[in-house]
């Protein structure tokens, strides 16, 4: 990327995310009417941080994802971290992720720490891990809970150490 996305900062904290402005987002601005996106095909991996205005992940991204929409493909794998307003699964997400709005697809796979608004889960469509809807109210997985897994919130999105 060129001009002000090179030096843009990505929010640190679901305060951060919540207010953050997505019309002035250096590649969505950069984009202006074209609806450009970004693709991550099956043989690439990504170790790092991938800032992008779209993106449709078909290969495996290990680290950070910053943008205003993600589509998480059926051969696609995100580990570490994933801050958008929307988020698609119909591969696998093991990664803390705060979003607006989030859906699991047939034969998607979510595991996370995850703060959202709003959530959706098709049939066939996995989850497990820590839920937070933003603005209140705690949703915990039944299936994890039922294996008595740790369900504390990763300190990243508690405020803790």
């Amino acid at each position: 990327m060129t001009g002000d996305s090179v030096h843009l900062s990505v929010p640190q904290s679901e305060k951060e995310i919540a207010e953050f402005d997505w019309r002035n987002f250096p590649p969505i601005k950069m984009m202006g009417e074209n609806r450009c996106f970004s693709m991550i095909d099956e043989c690439t991996t990504v170790v790092g941080k991938l800032i992008t205005g779209n993106v449709f992940i078909h290969g495996l991204i290990d680290g950070l994802v910053f943008a205003e929409h993600v589509a998480v493909e059926q051969t696609g794998t995100v580990k570490g971290v994933i801050f958008c307003r929307t988020l698609s699964i119909f591969g696998r997400v093991n990664a803390n992720v705060i979003c607006d709005q989030v859906v699991i697809r047939e034969g998607g796979s979510l595991s996370a720490v995850l703060k959202y608004k709003s959530m959706k889960i098709d049939p066939g469509g996995s989850i497990s891990g820590w839920f937070e809807r933003r603005g209140g109210g705690k949703d915990r997985a039944a299936v994890l809970a039922a294996s008595g897994a740790d369900l504390r919130p990763h300190p990243a999105f508690s405020g803790q150490g």
